[in-house]
């Protein structure tokens, strides 16, 4: 991302919400009424124009997008309903922390789920700032939990030490969701990360992330990982880096004390919630994950 501006890939998932949020309750894959409040003006005009449409129009609308994004779409999607359900599921004593937090709306979303648990919203200044500015109008008086903004220049300051700052508590059970992160990550800071991860938390806290995992030979490096880097590069000014090869995964969470607990493709993750199954999900080198923090992997 540009280091002056808000993400525009937290806010084109944010509109990918906003998309769905129009269709047919049954046929979403995820249900995020606040998500429409933090899209800019442009996405928003054509959500507009969505929204004028007939229910079966709307629908058809977005598939032709999941399908010119190769999956990419219902993925993020489906993503983020796996993430909803993880967080509902796990102990009410266990912390979360948001690592790139984008417009995030959980803490209102789940705010049954997530009472008196503290969640830690890391973002970079930028978007954390236009987060701030328009979640008031976003929420209203709607409940929420108990959120901890965590602004932090990536570049220059330590993850650790804003989230020591933070108050967050070192050594107890935590959740850390990672969504829509790692793929822009070179090697190094995605190591230094799930150290972090490791050495913050309490053995037995989680790590629910998603991962890019293309062909590392051949034909299908070029269309399935070459290209799409490039494309991010030309479209969001966000390359995607990191991508280790799928059967490269596990080891390297181990390398790191993280056993794997789950990992699943996109095509059977959006199967998972009903959803017919969609042939260009099979061209997607997207991973959703969980691992568990394990002192004794490694």
């Amino acid at each position: 991302m540009r280091p002056d501006r808000p993400s525009d890939t937290a806010e084109l998932v944010c509109a990918w919400r906003a998309l769905e949020a129009l269709l047919p309750e049954g046929e979403r894959l995820v249900s995020d009424p606040f998500a429409r409040a933090f899209v800019g003006p442009w996405r928003g005009s054509l959500l507009d124009l969505a929204e004028r449409l007939p229910a079966r129009a709307r629908t058809a609308l977005a598939r032709q997008v999941d399908r010119a994004l190769q999956g990419t779409m219902t993925f993020v999607l489906a993503r983020h309903r796996a993430i909803d359900e993880l967080i509902a599921a796990t102990p009410q004593a266990m912390q979360v922390v948001l690592l790139g937090a984008g417009y995030d709306s959980r803490a209102v979303r789940l705010a049954p789920a997530l009472r008196g648990r503290r969640v830690f919203e890391v973002d970079h200044p930028a978007t954390a700032g236009r987060k701030a500015e328009l979640a008031p109008l976003a929420y209203g008086d709607a409940p929420r939990a108990e959120v901890v903004p965590v602004s932090i220049d990536f570049a220059g300051e330590s993850i650790e030490a804003r989230l020591r700052e933070a108050g967050l508590e070192v050594g107890a059970l935590t959740l850390w969701v990672w969504e829509g992160v790692s793929m822009y990550l070179d090697e190094a800071a995605v190591r230094a990360t799930l150290d972090l991860v490791r050495g913050l938390s309490a053995p037995g806290s989680l790590l629910a992330f998603d991962a890019w995992c293309p062909p590392a030979e051949g034909l299908r490096r070029l269309t399935r990982r070459d290209l799409p880097s490039l494309a991010f590069r030309l479209l969001y000014h966000e390359p995607l880096v990191w991508g280790p090869p799928p059967e490269r995964l596990e080891p390297f969470l181990r390398e790191h004390g993280l056993a794997l607990l789950e990992r699943v493709e996109a095509g059977p993750l959006v199967t998972r919630y009903g959803a017919r199954r969609r042939p260009w999900l099979e061209l997607s080198s997207m991973v959703f994950v969980v691992a568990e923090v394990d002192r004794e992997v490694g």
